[in-house]
């Protein structure tokens, strides 16, 4: 496995392959009101590739607008990215001929092969999904989105063997730390981060219950959280 992982905060993560192609999960940057990410849609200079999980503004709503700038394709749930196409994005910039894809389903644009999950949450448009991504060296990553813990997620680990897998831990909208350590153990990655907490002030303020539990549970992997901006280079 290889790559650079950088969290932006609450679910937006940018993953940099290891042929310096680029792709942002869930993006919401600081002037579409993200209060804990370092950057705003400006300072992104390029994208090869942009994935929701769902359509709650926190987790879509700077997507359109980095398409936009610079010339990244979308990928989400058909009723997802029919919304944003009617709010203006070209359908050519949308995976699959403009149409996304759903649960099970997913595209292959030969750099990287994306897999969409289950999500157990709500979205306006169609359903919440996770992403799997993996990418032309097999580096695999798994962006549970907004979730809460389901069984399947140790299927989805033993089919797609898991470099890192992206989790919630805030609660109340997704998991807590004791069902996303759970989750961990069942997904079984190589590496776990914890992500959609410390944003709003009414979810998990810190990690360090999601790292204790973790311990217990999983002990044989690797929990590295990151503060907003920073960056972790993964590989063997």
């Amino acid at each position: 496995m290889s790559g650079v992982l950088r969290y932006l905060g609450h679910a937006f993560v940018e993953f940099t392959t290891s042929d310096n192609r680029v792709i942002l999960f869930d993006p919401w940057t600081k002037d579409d009101g993200n209060p804990v990410c370092p950057i705003t849609t400006d300072e992104i200079r390029r994208a090869d590739l942009v994935l929701v999980s769902h359509d709650h503004f926190d987790h879509i709503g700077s997507a359109s607008p980095i398409c936009k700038k610079t010339g990244a394709l979308l990928g989400g749930a058909v009723q997802t990215v029919a919304r944003l196409i009617n709010e203006g994005l070209s359908d050519k910039q949308v995976v699959n001929f403009g149409y996304g894809y759903m649960v099970g389903g997913g595209v292959d644009l030969g750099w990287v092969k994306v897999i969409a999950t289950p999500a157990f949450h709500s979205s306006d448009t169609a359903c919440a999904m996770g992403t799997i991504v993996r990418t032309a060296d097999g580096t695999t990553i798994y962006h549970a989105g907004d979730t809460s813990i389901f069984g399947d997620m140790e299927l989805f680990g033993r089919l797609y063997p898991l470099d890192v897998a992206l989790v919630p831990i805030g609660g109340i909208f997704t998991m807590d730390s004791y069902q996303a350590s759970e989750a961990v153990r069942l997904l079984n990655p190589k590496i776990a981060i914890p992500i959609h907490y410390a944003s709003f002030p009414f979810i998990a303020k810190t990690a360090d219950d999601f790292i204790a539990q973790c311990g217990k549970k999983a002990p044989h992997v690797r929990i590295k959280a990151l503060s907003p901006g920073e960056s972790m280079a993964i590989g063997d």
